[in-house]
């Protein structure tokens, strides 16, 4: 297994959405050719992503196209195009991740009042010595009398072959939209239909290094939040969030079972996996039924109990619920081993589930 398919498929494995860049960069592959805007930058001509009839139909022919907006975390997918070697991107958005991008870019201090937008620093004379994106972060800690986000609380922290940094948070069932410098100067702010590198991949200046114990995103800080809504981030379009990820539904593992038995317990993880996708009130609870069913179909071994807790996780996911919530993941567990200790009967042939 090549390295790029080895960390895609890792990433995948963790709930993240991927989609491919060019060998060793950080830009995605390119678009097919009708798609390809007239103009660097410009719109594709297929007009995605509205795309009507006649549009672009590579995404479901299962080609890769539009960048970002081709991410997936279907496995068969996946292994078809990292046959190359292409680097791995993660698509924040889908993904329910943030990812704050400090800058260590030589450029000229801004203006004050551009250190930091909206804030007054008029007294604060350690604007006159920022020079790099973690500076400004720590300015904005120390302003907000927050500890600072470099040290407490840890997350997933990469250091950028560039020398910047990224800080990776899982934004919850909020969403937030992707900016340059609107949160400060030199910060990039990596959400919604925004591309992240993926740690550990590689490029021609160097490594996306993994820094610090922590190997996974901590929730992103309420106080961050606020401030990322204090100055428009978070998103309440809903027509400009990123659609809802689809839901893995496997193929049911009744490898020694009649077709009925198997095609009745394909419909069930279908219908419990939507039930949970759509409930508005009482997510737990309805999280707590859908696991208990699902489990006895696991302990009937009408199922794969991978399959079925990752299609829970997403659909729950759909419905508000953090993927990483200890609260979900406990109500999950405890659920699908309640069922999995009486394992559901086989329905007799023409049984509806």
């Amino acid at each position: 297994m090549s390295g790029g398919l080895e960390l895609a498929m890792r990433c995948a494995g963790r709930g993240w959405w991927v989609h491919p860049l060019l060998p060793g960069s950080k830009l995605p592959v390119g678009n097919c050719r009708r798609c390809r805007p007239p103009v660097p930058g410009g719109r594709p001509p297929c007009g995605f992503p509205d795309l009507g009839a006649g549009g672009c139909g590579c995404l479901a022919a299962g080609r890769w196209c539009h960048g970002v907006r081709a991410a997936t975390t279907d496995p068969d997918l996946i292994r078809r195009w990292w046959c190359r070697d292409f680097a791995v991107g993660v698509a924040t958005g889908p993904s329910g991740l943030l990812v704050v991008d400090l800058d260590d870019h030589h450029h000229r201090l801004p203006e004050r009042e551009l250190v930091l937008p909206g804030i007054d620093l008029a007294a604060v004379p350690e604007a006159d010595r920022v020079r790099t994106g973690v500076d400004v972060l720590e300015l904005l800690c120390r302003v907000r009398r927050a500890e600072s986000l470099l040290h407490a609380p840890p997350t997933l922290t990469v250091r950028t072959p560039g020398g910047g940094v990224h800080l990776w948070y899982r934004a919850g069932g909020a969403r937030y939209t992707q900016s340059s410098g609107r949160l400060g100067w030199q910060i990039d702010v990596r959400a919604g239909w925004s591309t992240a590198v993926a740690p550990t991949n590689r490029t021609p200046a160097g490594c996306y290094q993994v820094t610090g114990p922590e190997s996974e995103p901590a929730r992103l800080p309420r106080w961050l939040a606020l401030e990322l809504a204090r100055v428009g981030l978070r998103s309440r379009d809903p027509a400009a969030d990123p659609p809802p990820a689809r839901i893995r539904l496997p193929r049911p593992a009744a490898r020694h079972r009649p077709h009925d038995a198997a095609a009745y317990a394909a419909a069930a993880l279908r219908r419990e996996a939507e039930t949970v996708a759509g409930a508005r009130s009482g997510r737990n609870d309805q999280l707590n039924r859908a696991g208990f069913r699902l489990g006895q179909m696991v302990g009937a071994g009408l199922l794969e109990l991978v399959d079925v807790h990752r299609a829970l996780t997403e659909a729950a996911a759909l419905a508000g619920i953090d993927p990483g919530e200890a609260k979900a993941q406990s109500t999950l567990r405890r659920a699908l081993q309640a069922g999995m200790r009486s394992p559901r009967t086989i329905p007799s042939p023409g049984a509806r589930p």
